[in-house]
């Protein structure tokens, strides 16, 4: 029987091959566009992360994330936990945009 870290593996193997693969189908210059993108993304998640951090510093009043749950009170935590949820979904928005730009590139829009 494979352990999990084997499964993982080769799930991540085969989605690597297949990434690898769509990506030789491109153009240099459509490469280029992809790569351009994803730095463009990185740096609006990379924003959005460093937004979150200050707002966390705030309502933590500089207590590491890891304990605040157990020095904070519950209307702290409360707030923390709501701006996480909110870098979190701001997160995966601009994810999906960008793949979604990425897509549209690729088929030529």
């Amino acid at each position: 029987m494979k352990s999990a870290l084997e499964l993982a593996m080769e799930k991540t193997a085969a989605v690597g091959a297949k990434a690898r693969e769509e990506l030789a189908k491109l153009s240099p210059a459509q490469r280029q566009e992809v790569e351009k993108i994803k730095k463009v993304y990185e740096g609006k998640i990379a924003e959005k992360d460093v937004m979150f951090q200050q707002e966390a510093m705030k309502l933590t009043g500089g207590v590491p994330l890891d304990m605040a749950a157990r020095v904070l009170p519950p209307e702290a935590q409360e707030k923390l936990a709501k701006a996480h949820e909110k870098f979190k979904a701001d997160k995966e928005a601009l994810e999906a945009e960008r793949d979604e730009k990425i897509e549209t590139m690729k088929k030529g829009g």
